[in-house]
């Protein structure tokens, strides 16, 4: 099939504009071929290591993994958030991936289930979930540390780290086909961003995301969605 040209025109803009943004459309362009590519490969993987039936705590209390897969849903997407003993908040740049998965929740619940988990008591958990009004993904507790140590969100001396898992359910198998965590191996912490739609507006103006961080200080509770509900 033919390529049809195409392009972008801002009216009132420069000869110099027109000509930069048409060049930033094909880098565009091939960001998107690039990351289709990626996306690929990832497809692709091996069957991952066959795990154990790990388990949690939420508000009806104990829960394992095999338990958080709906009928008809072979996945399941777990952001693993980050808490310190000693602290009274959750890791708030974690906190902010977590609120963007929960307002689309329910759009992934339509192919897939979703969660967020982390090392942290319920108690402080279900609170936590309550400040930051999550209403639609389902907030976890693990039960013991050893699914974090098996997936890398804990490492070896004992420090939490950001982490996507997924696992695949097949008939009484589970297995854990895929992690990634924010650092990546160039040391940066930019590793799950394409997961975090905050950095992709922020990237959008002049001044691109600069040395922004998230904070939990800016973040206050509000009044529940109407309806609130947990998806499983």
């Amino acid at each position: 099939m033919a390529q049809t040209a195409f392009s972008i025109s801002m009216a009132g803009a420069s000869s110099d504009y027109q000509a930069a943004r048409q060049d930033l459309m094909t880098a565009e362009l091939e960001l998107r071929q690039s990351v289709e590519r990626v996306a690929a490969m990832r497809r692709a993987l091996p069957p991952g290591p066959q795990v154990r039936d790990y388990e949690f705590v939420d508000d009806t209390g104990r829960v394992k993994l095999s338990e958080l897969f709906a009928p008809g849903k072979p996945y399941l997407v777990m952001y693993h958030f980050m808490y310190w003993q000693d602290d009274q908040e959750f890791c708030p740049m974690c906190s902010m991936w977590v609120d963007g998965w929960d307002g689309i929740a329910h759009h992934i619940a339509q192919r897939a289930n979703i969660v967020a988990s982390s090392l942290a008591p319920y108690d402080k958990v279900r609170s936590w979930k309550a400040h930051r009004n999550w209403g639609r993904i389902q907030v976890l507790a693990d039960a013991d540390p050893s699914l974090a140590r098996d997936t890398g969100a804990e490492d070896d001396k004992g420090s939490p780290c950001s982490t996507v898992i997924v696992f695949e359910k097949a008939g009484d198998t589970i297995r854990h086909v895929y992690t990634s965590h924010a650092e990546f191996p160039d040391a940066t912490y930019r590793g799950i961003d394409q997961l975090c739609p905050t950095w992709h507006i922020l990237d959008l103006l002049p001044s691109g995301r600069g040395d922004w961080n998230a904070g939990n200080d800016y973040v206050t509770p509000s009044a529940p969605p109407t309806p609130a509900h947990e998806v499983r």
